[in-house]
């Protein structure tokens, strides 16, 4: 078993939900917020960059966002790591259970792929790398 520690994600205001972060409260990671870090409307230009700096991966639930030209020179252009839940009708408790899922495989996947990268979540926890 691996001895590196946890990375450190960044819950997006998308994912940054009440239900989200109790869910992930147990967790071993280190999960850093939208709202404690920086206005509701703070362009993703401006906070890219800021978390990218402190290491984190950014999870998200902006499922279009890998289609958006501008969009994505932002998230590769600041070297983030980008996690993308594209799971379909899930709201609130689905939502968190699914991002929960997904964690020992979001942490793997962060461990062995370089940054900057876009890869999408599945509702079973599968990732598919987008773009590097």
């Amino acid at each position: 078993m691996s001895s590196a520690p946890n990375p450190v994600f960044f819950l997006d205001r998308t994912l940054d939900t009440v239900l989200v972060r109790e869910t992930l409260q147990p967790q071993p990671d280190q999960f850093l917020r939208h709202a404690d870090l920086f206005e509701p409307d703070t362009p993703d230009a401006d906070w890219l960059p800021a978390i990218t700096a402190q290491g984190a991966f950014v999870l998200t639930h902006e499922r279009r966002l890998h289609y958006n030209p501008l969009e994505l020179r932002v998230l590769l252009g600041s070297g983030a790591g980008t996690f993308i839940f594209v799971a379909k009708g899930l709201t609130g408790a689905g939502l968190a259970e699914c991002v929960v899922r997904a964690l020992p495989r979001l942490r793997r996947f962060a461990r062995r792929h370089p940054r900057p990268f876009v890869a999408k979540v599945y509702v079973d926890g599968r990732i598919q790398r987008v773009l590097s």
